[in-house]
């Protein structure tokens, strides 16, 4: 067990508006107005410097309840930083347990699907087998394997209502070889897998896909989306629920998620130098809202394009081009997404200066509206807030930096208290 650090046990003391934020009309919405809570934050630990990682790898990819406890995601798929220690962070007993150790060179993040907590194996330490971990919240964590289809990676998990287990990823061979399927079905929870499609893919290295989601009763699992590349079609899939299968859409094209005007001129289909994928798509009131970080595939920049921060972005409909999002402040980047009591919260950052960023929270219960986005509460921190969650009336921060940002705090993990009076809807 690793205890509590540098704990303040002060609460917050501003004015409560609604039952879990200080929210302030969107057109007053100035810095100086939103409720500067640094002077109160708890910082509970970093179990990831305390395991010895370093560099991006102490990044807090990913924060998830479940259970009543606080997961982290840390490490780095591209400097190989696992095994990965599963830690949890218990309110109740003010602790972070370390319930497992991966053997992945990073958990990337998590997924929940009713009473079980999936990790995606992102990166096995070694072989091709290794294709998700789960517990449940009576059983301990169990590792899931099987030698087809061979997949290097397992970026993303979705269950679908039928039960099967759909996994997307790239093929140990992508480049050799993209006629291998880069996805993956289990029909019976684990036990075996077969390929579930996204094999003859068109573009250079567009068999390597990052994220699965429903929206608007359809499943969709992006490839990498190409920045500086020809705008062709057959690079996102579409899951056939007859078929059990991701299929290559031959109508939606690679700007379908991503902004013409970001991808940036039309070079042809090798300019891959940096791409962008699809960070926690989250469906909510018709609306797709998602914040975008970076990869790449190339040597020059592999290490340097690591999931930086890209941007925040809603899409109205398929079909439509999705909108960056601009929160009120006018210069923050969105960086994570959750659903808590009916609102959308967005974490996002403002670099202030090498040594300073800016954290903020904000809300909307309206994506039709840009200026909806109302803010809960900032604080100063020496690093970005890369990853947020809301549990037992606290929202939980996880640190970490982009490419050539200071190490400084990162993977710390941060609380900001709510009043006690202040309850879920």
């Amino acid at each position: 067990m690793l205890k509590l650090i540098s704990v303040s046990h002060r609460r917050i003391s501003f004015p409560l508006v609604s039952t879990l934020a200080f929210v302030l009309s969107a057109s007053t919405a100035c810095s100086a107005q939103v409720p500067d809570v640094t002077e109160r934050l708890e910082t509970l630990g970093n179990p990831m410097a305390n395991d010895g990682k370093t560099g991006r790898a102490l990044n807090v990819w990913d924060l998830q309840r479940f259970g009543g406890k606080l997961y982290l995601a840390g490490g780095s798929t591209v400097s190989n930083a696992g095994p990965i220690n599963v830690w949890a962070y218990s309110p109740a007993q003010q602790t972070f347990v370390k319930e497992f150790t991966v053997r992945e060179e990073a958990i990337e993040q998590f997924k929940v699907f009713g009473k079980s907590l999936y990790i995606p194996a992102a990166d096995p330490k070694s072989g091709d087998k290794n294709k998700f971990y789960r517990r449940t919240l009576k059983q301990p964590w169990q590792l899931y394997k099987f030698k087809t289809p061979a997949l290097a990676h397992v970026r993303d998990l979705f269950k679908t209502k039928s039960g099967d287990i759909l996994l997307v990823g790239n093929n140990r061979r992508v480049f050799k070889n993209p006629s291998r399927p880069a996805a993956a079905i289990t029909r019976d929870q684990g036990a075996s897998f077969q390929g579930a499609g996204l094999e003859q893919a068109t573009q250079f290295a567009a068999n390597w896909f990052f994220s699965v989601f429903p929206y608007r009763g359809k499943i969709y699992a992006p490839s990498s989306l190409l920045r500086d590349a020809y705008n062709q079609t057959g690079v996102i899939g579409v899951y056939n629920p007859k078929r059990r299968k991701i299929e290559l859409s031959q109508t939606l094209r690679n700007d379908e998620f991503i902004p013409r005007t970001l991808l940036g001129p039309q070079v042809g289909a090798q300019g891959s130098e940096i791409i962008y994928r699809l960070w926690k798509p989250t469906a909510y009131k018709g609306y797709l809202a998602y914040p975008v970080r970076s990869y790449s595939y190339t040597q020059a920049t592999y290490q340097s394009a690591y999931m930086n921060s890209i941007g925040f972005y809603v899409k109205e409909n398929i079909g439509i081009t999705p909108t960056a999002v601009v929160f009120p402040d006018g210069q923050s980047v969105g960086e994570d997404v959750l659903i808590q009591d009916d609102y959308l919260y967005a974490l996002a950052n403002t670099k202030v200066s090498a040594e300073e960023f800016w954290v903020y929270v904000y809300r909307t219960k309206n994506l039709a509206d840009a200026r909806s986005w109302q803010p809960v509460f900032r604080f100063k921190s020496r690093n970005k807030a890369r990853s947020f969650e809301y549990l037992e009336n606290a929202f939980y921060f996880g640190l970490g930096q982009d490419h050539n940002d200071l190490v400084a705090d990162s993977g710390a993990i941060l609380r900001v208290s709510l009043p006690t009076a202040a309850k879920d809807d």
